[in-house]
């Protein structure tokens, strides 16, 4: 076997190995659904009426555009759903006192990073994928087959930086007492233009744009050159933050 192949191999088992433990102990993604749902359930009764939405009445002048504020919405439903899953990325661990065991794996601490970080994808496109039809139905939103799937790759391109950044700051975070406090307080900054380019690309599929019109908008850039810095980034800087 490779290097390569073994690097693979190890990093799909550390992830597997996350999967199975939240899959017995239920204590990372249920939350996020719970916390997800309720927050989406309220807001849903703020904004009643999306008639101003289906006929493509603009903003008066001084106001946003419905399509900004419901866009707005789902973003920052998918934000801190998502905080709380990353705070739990190195609780297993830190609980049985199995960090050090786990840095002392034979596997880069890049892998690690990878490994965490796929678990962590798997956790926040399950939410979304529970989510987000909700938010749909509760909001009489229909974008069609093509707006859906660019919708998805909008999402994908967002959920690459986002959990990049929560990956990395967690294991910061997770050597304090304060790590639920701490993670928001790191990653918040950081996530900015990620969910401003995934709010304003959202807001514009809500508005009946295509793929090809969201993909020439400089936030489509945006959210693709955050995606490949923040990999590269966090795999580097893994090894420092955990040490």
């Amino acid at each position: 076997m490779t290097a390569e192949a073994g690097f693979v191999v190890k990093v799909a088992a550390l992830a597997r190995k996350d999967l199975k433990v939240e899959a017995r102990g239920r204590d990372t993604l249920p939350p996020m659904l719970a916390f997800s749902f309720a927050v989406v359930l309220i807001l849903a009764f703020t904004l009643p009426d999306i008639s101003s939405l289906e006929e493509g009445v603009s903003p008066s002048e001084g106001t946003v555009s419905l399509a900004d504020v419901l866009s707005g919405f789902l973003w920052i439903t998918f934000l801190f759903a998502g905080l709380i899953g990353f705070a739990r990325t190195f609780e297993v661990e830190r609980e049985e006192g199995a960090m050090d065991a786990l840095l002392l794996m034979p596997l880069d601490r890049s892998g690690l990073f990878v490994a965490k970080a796929l678990a962590n994808l798997v956790y926040i496109a399950g939410m979304q994928i529970f989510v987000t039809p909700v938010f749909a139905i509760l909001f009489g939103l229909d974008l069609g087959w093509d707006g859906w799937l660019t919708f998805a790759a909008v999402t994908a391109l967002a959920d690459i930086g986002f959990v990049c950044v929560g990956t990395l700051f967690s294991s910061l975070a997770a050597q304090t007492r304060s790590r639920e406090l701490i993670l928001p307080l790191l990653a918040l900054p950081v996530l900015v233009p990620v969910f401003i380019a995934a709010t304003e690309l959202t807001s514009d599929l809500f508005l009946g744009a295509g793929l090809e019109a969201v993909a020439a908008r400089g936030w489509f850039a945006i959210l693709a050159t955050f995606g490949i810095v923040f990999s590269a980034v966090g795999a580097l800087a893994f090894e420092y933050a955990v040490d």
